[in-house]
């Protein structure tokens, strides 16, 4: 078995745009630099991914992860023989696609088991797909979790590279978000995100926690979240040592964050910190969802089934996402990124 730090990394969705970005990657050495990255999946999606992107960098292929492992080379492909695949409809949701990724997310849960992996890196998904491929659930994420026979749930991260937000809600109703801000809600997502950015290496990050009402409710006319819930969350954090401050109005929030250089922002709901992070950063960002037996990140864009197949697809965010996990495993095993 190989000394490094092990990372498993998979292709995504078939008809999207993941085969192609994982191509593209073989260029970018830096990304998995001191450890071991697996491509593991389907050889012909592959080649496919190689040639709509123009790649001719290969790299050894093997049948047994051990084997792979065990190989000089720094990044391999593990050919997975039972992930059976006509043709690719590109663009499209299909249920050849959801049941690949599915069974991909299995295998990396047993190597985890297994002592086998360190991380896991996953190419764009879809959810339809997914569904198709019979998952109950409403990601890829929440899939793996319940392969870990976890209860609990890892909320996301995204980041830019110079900031870091996570939030309170997420993939839920927006009629249903009130009633989920809690004061225990906000305290746990403002610790679980210092413990996950400490991490990283930063010793005391500065974090910056969003109302979520127009102008923080305006003492109560607007609202009342952030004068029951948010605001003393944020009061009890500070008695943990945590260095927060908030809450800020929504809209101005990112303003003050880039003025006084806070390293992390916590929003109340999905929409309320991906369209401002978005747009700072659209082909730069990365999904992390830490708290979990083995860290796991993905691009923060989805399959992009409108440009599949056409080779336009940036690689800045999938080079990214291996980059953040580099760091992630490296760190995890003490050693130096």
């Amino acid at each position: 078995m190989s000394n490094l730090p092990v990372i498993f990394s998979v292709m995504g969705d078939a008809s999207g745009i993941g085969p192609e970005l994982t191509a593209k990657c073989l260029r970018h050495e830096d990304a998995t630099l001191g450890v071991k990255r697996l491509i593991v999946g389907s050889r012909k999606i592959f080649d496919m991914g190689r040639e709509i992107a123009g790649v001719k960098e290969d790299v050894s292929t093997f049948r047994d992860v051990e084997g792979a492992i065990s190989s000089p080379d720094p990044v391999v492909f593990v050919d997975m023989e039972n992930l059976e695949f006509a043709d690719v409809p590109f663009g499209e949701s299909t249920e050849q696609a959801g049941t690949a990724d599915l069974a991909l997310a299995r295998y990396a849960v047993d190597l985890h088991r297994r002592g086998v992996i360190d991380g896991f890196v996953f190419a764009p998904v879809n959810k339809i797909s997914l569904k198709m491929g019979g998952s109950r659930f409403e990601g890829y994420k929440a899939y793996i979790v319940d392969q870990l026979g976890l209860d609990g749930s890892s909320d996301e991260i995204n980041t830019i590279g110079h900031l870091w937000t996570t939030r309170v809600t997420s993939h839920v109703a927006i009629a249903d978000i009130p009633a989920l801000i809690t004061k225990q809600s906000v305290l746990d997502t403002v610790r679980y995100f210092d413990t996950e950015l400490r991490r990283f290496g930063y010793e005391h990050p500065k974090i910056a926690v969003s109302g979520l009402n127009p102008h923080n409710g305006d003492d109560g006319m607007f609202g009342r979240e952030e004068i029951d819930a948010i605001g003393p969350a944020v009061v009890e954090a500070k008695k943990h040592q945590i260095n927060v401050d908030g809450p800020f109005p929504a809209d101005t929030i990112f303003l003050k964050v880039k003025d006084e250089e806070y390293l992390g922002v916590v929003s109340m709901y999905h929409d309320q910190g991906q369209i401002a992070t978005k747009l700072m950063g659209f082909d730069e960002g990365v999904t992390y969802f830490g708290g979990l037996p083995f860290p796991i990140t993905t691009p923060a864009h989805g399959t992009a089934y409108d440009i599949a197949g056409k080779g336009v697809a940036s690689a800045n965010p999938m080079v990214n996402a291996l980059t953040l996990m580099r760091r992630a495993v490296m760190t995890g095993k003490g050693l130096k990124v």
